[in-house]
């Protein structure tokens, strides 16, 4: 899937609980979105820019815990898999440990299957 394939289908998903944050935005939708549309340049976070990556390496590189609990809980990934991810976004560690740790429990190959499977994304050849 490439990375214009998931900012569109983030989209279509449903929008978590808007609050209030120190951050730019207020919701791990908009984070989603706003992480995907620039990514292909330095964006919010300075990043190097680099073409040819598709979203496996968007979705194994995301730091933030609850960006991964986020999309795996709104594009329908069973809730046992979700229930874990989210004790592991709000447990202690650092985020880049908690983050590596839901990828373990919810690797993208099943992230990518709720996507299609529910309609949220197209398979694209």
């Amino acid at each position: 899937m490439e990375i214009v394939e998931l900012l569109i289908a983030v989209g279509r998903l449903p929008e978590d609980k808007r609050q209030r944050r120190e951050a730019w935005y207020e919701s791990q939708k908009e984070h989603w979105i706003g992480w995907l549309f620039h990514y292909n340049s330095p964006g919010a976070y300075d990043r190097k820019v680099t073409r040819g990556r598709d979203a496996r390496f968007v979705y194994n590189h995301a730091v933030c815990p609850g960006l991964l609990a986020y999309l795996a809980d709104a594009s329908g990934v069973a809730r046992n898999l979700v229930r874990q991810a989210k004790r592991i976004a709000a447990s202690p560690g650092t985020e880049m440990a908690r983050a590596g740790a839901i990828r373990q429990v919810i690797p993208w190959e099943i992230v990518q299957a709720s996507l299609l499977a529910n309609g949220y994304a197209r398979f694209v050849p």
